[in-house]
């Protein structure tokens, strides 16, 4: 069965994915924005991952040596501007219907 909840913190959002002057976030941030994504509109960006691992679905459970399992969505998501961007979100499970976002990574390949 699917996860009922997607969680995202906002911070991940506003401080990390759509922060140009973040170390490791400035990157993707720039990515983000050259498809129509915000920092104005953080919300359109958190949809727009919920989205992705909805459609992207059933993922791929990764079990790394250290920490929790994780799991991994890639595929496309509709991004602001009408294209389809091509993107990677990782995801924990961390009750029986209930994921918490980790991270997005672009798919430049």
């Amino acid at each position: 069965m699917a996860p009922t909840t997607w969680l995202i913190d906002n911070r991940k959002i506003s401080d990390y994915l759509l922060d140009l002057a973040h170390p490791y976030g400035g990157p993707k941030a720039k990515y983000l924005m050259r498809f129509g994504f915000t920092p104005e509109e953080p919300d359109i960006l958190a949809n727009a991952l919920v989205e992705h691992a909805r459609t992207n679905s059933p993922g791929v459970e990764i079990l790394p040596p250290k920490g929790e399992p994780k799991i991994v969505f890639e595929g496309t998501v509709i991004a602001p501007d009408g294209r389809d961007m091509p993107l990677r979100t990782v995801w924990k499970l961390r009750a029986p219907f209930e994921m918490h976002f980790v991270s997005a990574i672009p798919l430049t390949r």
